[in-house]
């Protein structure tokens, strides 16, 4: 570094021939060179030391970011490869649907057929069934009706003994004997 002596006395003999001219800005120019040298004279470690921790720490910032990267690249490459299994394995459960989809189109009417087969046979039993009950239930129900019906025209032609009744009864005996 240049000895201070020296560069006031090369300043001194500039300024004495007129080619450093001094005004306010000339002025606040060497007062701030001469800061300027100063602090760094002075505060030279201190910065230094800064510096030196501000770098470590981009340093370590960049490696993480590097190591990062580089597990983000892992995991896409591995995505990758896991996104081929799956289509492999989609292109197998094709081919599985189309055989799946055929056998049961072919065994569907022969599975029908033998479910019909067991099925409706029961079912026309149980209508055989529920017909002979029917008829049997009807024929008491008429028998009932027309035990009452004649209790009735009994007790209507005996009892009672109704004229009216008795008039239309006798007519309508007229017209069985005439048909038969």
């Amino acid at each position: 570094m240049l000895n201070i002596s020296i560069i006031i006395l090369l300043s001194f003999i500039l300024v004495y021939s007129n080619v450093i001219i001094l005004n306010e800005e000339t002025l606040i120019l060497v007062c701030f060179v001469a800061f300027s040298l100063i602090t760094f004279n002075k505060l030279k470690d201190s910065i230094s030391q800064d510096l030196q921790k501000d770098s470590n720490k981009i340093e370590l910032f960049l490696l993480k970011s590097f190591k990062d990267l580089l597990n983000s690249l892992e995991l896409v490459s591995r995505s990758k490869s896991t996104f081929n299994h799956i289509v492999i394995n989609f292109q197998f459960l094709k081919e599985h649907f189309i055989i799946y989809s055929t056998v049961t189109s072919k065994e569907l009417p022969n599975y029908v057929s033998n479910s019909s087969e067991t099925i409706y046979p029961k079912k026309l039993i149980f209508v055989e069934r529920l017909e002979n009950q029917t008829s049997k239930l009807l024929a008491l129900l008429v028998n009932h009706k027309l035990d009452k019906i004649t209790s009735v025209q009994n007790f209507y032609t005996h009892s009672c003994k109704v004229t009216n009744f008795l008039c239309v009864n006798k007519v309508i005996f007229r017209e069985y004997l005439q048909i038969i």
